[in-house]
């Protein structure tokens, strides 16, 4: 992981296995959009360590695969060697590269599903027309991210809250905005049957509000370059703490999931 000091909104192996406890729901939902056959070939695109791929891997007989592509190796090598999946490895590839430009022929997928991915791209539509293209026509194409614009902190500083998210957006995050923008995209796309999902995730733990958003290290960033004053943080500090102590700490985000069909005919 990164330190406070230079975070560039990648994130590690124990932050991507946490994380996917909380989002079981959603990641659940996007399996089923997939709609999963058991000789299906699917690829996970932004794999990390491997969950999904082996959750979908579980769910196809042997003549089926499930690819995990990812840039970072060192997610990959977690990914293949974990013990608890060995039973499923026989379906189950990974694959280490750039996903503006995908090392596949055209229509050998019948879905491509990717999570948590578009933020960190600085071309998410060439991702998008790849991830389309290596689709079959009839697949499906499954795409998650955050609008981490719409984070909302019950704060009595709502500047210091605004001047911290706009510090995410424009310092930290490529793609910050790409929740909001994957329909514009998929449209963009001509894709069919373009459908929209949005999940509000909201926390009243603190400690896992600061652990889901990477919270302290965007401070402490947005501190060092003088983003923000130190008395500034000091008050939202301790006034976050104090809502925390009294039970009644808030934030939300929206998770939006967008799933359509490669058309037929083009």
């Amino acid at each position: 992981m990164s330190s406070s000091q230079d975070f560039d909104g990648q994130v590690s192996f124990f932050y991507l296995t946490k994380t996917a406890a909380v989002l079981a729901a959603l990641k659940q939902r996007s399996y089923e959009r997939l709609a999963v056959g058991k000789e299906s070939r699917l690829l996970d695109l932004g794999c990390g360590p491997g969950g999904d791929v082996f959750a979908l891997a579980g769910m196809i007989d042997p003549s089926g695969q499930i690819t995990g592509f990812d840039n970072d190796i060192g997610m990959l090598k977690q990914a293949s060697t974990a013990g608890a999946h060995d039973a499923l490895k026989d379906r189950a590839a990974f694959i280490q590269g750039n996903a503006q430009d995908l090392p596949f022929q055209d229509n050998v997928f019948d879905g491509c599903r990717s999570e948590r991915l578009f933020m960190h791209l600085d071309q998410p539509e060439r991702t998008l027309a790849e991830m389309q293209r290596v689709t079959r026509p009839g697949g499906k194409i499954v795409v998650i991210d955050t609008d981490w614009l719409s984070l909302s902190i019950d704060t009595p500083f709502p500047a210091t809250e605004r001047a911290l998210s706009e510090y995410r957006l424009a310092r930290v995050l490529k793609n910050g905005y790409s929740g909001r923008s994957l329909y514009r995209q998929f449209k963009q796309c001509q894709l069919a049957d373009v459908q929209v999902e949005v999940y509000p995730l909201c926390v009243t733990d603190l400690d896992l509000f600061y652990f889901l958003t990477m919270q302290e290290a965007i401070e402490e960033q947005a501190l060092a370059a003088q983003w923000i004053s130190a008395v500034q943080l000091e008050d939202w500090r301790r006034e976050i703490r104090r809502a925390a102590d009294a039970g009644c700490f808030y934030a939300s985000a929206n998770m939006v999931m967008i799933s359509a069909v490669k058309p037929e005919f083009t």
